[in-house]
């Protein structure tokens, strides 16, 4: 019998910790390996990440909504080939951020983004997969939160990046009040794919009282998972 590959994906909004679970993860499961989102080479992404993240501030420029969902789905599926049942895959940022936000960016219908939801757990369904969200009861909060604590550069990256996506140019908006309107609604549309995910999940807070509590549990999890699922 030939093992199923183990994919357990790590998303959230932006500054919920992703990073920081993913690593703890690959610290704590023998045989990990995790693609963070600036991964050189990600086998899933579909563009090249800039050194702050994968914006794709561009995409525009090459895709249309139809056709990233269908390179993404592509991505996948390419993956799931060759990837073997031995190894927990681990990756930071996805399906969510690099691939439903990004069509959100694209101004895509939300029929769009919800089939495309749709076909890409369909695509999961001989593999096991696993979703760690952390979920946020406060994006704008959130964000104002992160923007203190980053680079002030970080700031001027995500406005530049939201003002040249299709999704604020159609609503004609542009700069803090255009972001943080495009935030919200961001974040209820992945709250809402997130009630639609077909395996199992563990949801946790963006931004808990105690992140070594977080991660303990999120590893713990984790661990059972892979655990009562190898022969």
């Amino acid at each position: 019998m030939i093992a199923r590959p183990h994919i357990l994906f790590i998303d959230g909004l932006p500054g919920s910790g992703k990073s920081m679970a993913a690593k703890a993860v690959g610290g704590h499961i023998h045989n990990s390996r995790v693609f963070a989102e600036i991964t050189p080479n990600h086998p899933l992404l579909v563009g090249t990440p800039d050194p702050v993240g994968a914006g794709f501030a561009d995409i525009h420029e090459t895709h249309s909504a139809d056709s990233f969902a269908a390179a993404a789905l592509r991505k996948l599926e390419s993956f799931l080939e060759t990837a073997g049942g031995d190894v927990l895959h681990v990756f930071e940022s996805h399906p969510i951020q690099s691939t439903v936000r990004v069509l959100f960016q694209l101004d895509a219908p939300r029929m769009t983004i919800l089939h495309f939801w749709s076909d890409l757990q369909e695509r999961l369904g001989y593999v096991q997969a696993r979703l760690i969200y952390f979920r946020e009861n406060n994006p704008l909060e959130a964000i104002s939160e992160i923007a203190r604590k980053r680079d002030p550069t970080w700031k001027s990256y995500l406005i530049e990046l939201t003002q040249r996506s299709p999704w604020m140019q159609s609503r004609a908006l542009s700069g803090l009040e255009g972001v943080d309107q495009m935030l919200v609604e961001y974040a209820n549309l992945v709250d809402q794919l997130v009630d639609l995910w077909r395996y199992p999940i563990l949801k946790l807070s963006a931004r808990p009282e105690s992140y070594e509590q977080r991660t303990d549990a999120l590893t713990k999890w984790v661990a059972a998972s892979v655990t009562s699922s190898r022969p």
